[in-house]
């Protein structure tokens, strides 16, 4: 169950329209592959109902706390992102409705708000701002209908087990 709460992380990571993918869009797209290639990372996704899900990379592993506890993450998520960011550019995901927003500051760094829509067979279209840093492309912060993930990416070490 909690695998498919990463469905929409990587789809609000990955979000809006493509049959010809507007340029408006394409941010979004290079913020999901920037993260990809950092070697660490933190995510910390907060739902609607109080509840939370966090995922790091670091050391080329990935990991999840669950319960409070964390494991290895049996799933690539570079690789699972990578996928939906496939199917993005072929269309068969739509990533549509691209608009920067505004501007503003996460943990001191100044972040371009990109909003988007996201559209999939199986799972309620969905819209999402993305804030992606000024200097260097990566998304710190999405918030989405009913979620909201902060990203961090200094000081993201191989969690206790």
């Amino acid at each position: 169950m909690r695998v498919h709460c990463l469905i929409p992380l990587l789809l609000a990571v990955a979000s809006p329209s493509v049959l010809a993918l507007d340029a408006a869009c394409e941010p979004v797209l290079k913020a999901s592959e920037a993260r990809m290639k950092q070697p660490a990372w933190h995510s910390i996704m907060k739902f609607g109902n109080g509840e939370r899900l966090e995922a790091i990379k670091a050391s080329g592993q990935f990991f999840h706390q669950v319960d409070g506890k964390w494991t290895k993450f049996p799933v690539n998520l570079d690789v699972a992102e990578g996928k939906v960011l496939a199917q993005i550019r072929s269309g068969e995901v739509k990533l549509t409705d691209c608009k920067a927003v505004g501007n503003d500051m996460v943990e001191g760094v100044p972040v371009t708000l990109v909003s988007s829509r996201t559209e999939m067979a199986g799972v309620p279209p969905g819209g999402a701002t993305l804030y992606i840093g000024k200097q260097d492309g990566l998304p710190y912060r999405q918030v989405g209908d009913s979620v909201t993930v902060e990203y961090r990416y200094k000081d993201v070490v191989v969690p206790k087990l």
